[in-house]
């Protein structure tokens, strides 16, 4: 594979453009929501100045995997909903390399799953952090059931997601 850091920061160019086309984030925000919202009416979060990523060898044939990830911070629309981090995994198949873009949608949906069966309540939301990537991908999380006022989540916890066996440990507990 050519330079990996040159590989990194192309992928990063096209993610950044993928996501402005469509409309999951719009350009970084501005003091002016009204204006953001005006410029970028399909979205809520605005693309940040960084994005994170990290290498590693994931699936275990001896290439190097890579994980872009950013927060997806406060909403630029004035709102205070919060929402969990973009993802898009680049991964080693063969002689090639392929992409996870669904892993943001795979990940909240699988957390409100296990969520759902550990307490035997109703998850209506679920946001998550990435606190760290090495065979697996490492987070907290906040989950919001029906009896939940929207400002607060009633579980939290920490999640281990592995991309590859698509399975996930879930440590939850009931917000005091």
């Amino acid at each position: 594979m050519r330079d990996i850091n040159q590989f990194v920061k192309s992928e990063i160019e096209k993610w950044k453009k993928e996501l402005l086309i469509s409309g999951d984030v719009g350009g970084p925000c501005e003091d002016d929501y009204a204006k953001w919202n005006e410029k970028y009416p399909e979205s809520y979060y605005g693309l940040p100045d960084t994005i994170q990523f990290k290498t590693v060898d994931m699936n275990d044939d001896g290439k190097d995997d890579i994980l872009l990830y950013f927060p997806a911070g406060e909403a630029c629309t004035g709102g205070h909903e919060e929402g969990s981090d973009f993802l898009k995994l680049i991964y080693s198949s063969k002689n090639e390399y392929l992409q996870n873009n669904d892993l943001r949608a795979t990940i909240e949906k699988e957390i409100r799953f296990l969520s759902n069966r550990q307490t035997g309540a109703f998850s209506r939301r679920a946001i998550f952090s990435v606190t760290n990537i090495d065979k697996q991908i490492k987070g907290t999380f906040q989950v919001w059931t029906d009896d939940d006022p929207d400002c607060c989540a009633g579980y939290e916890g920490t999640f281990e997601y592995n991309p590859f066996t698509w399975k996930m440990e879930l440590k939850q507990h009931k917000v005091q």
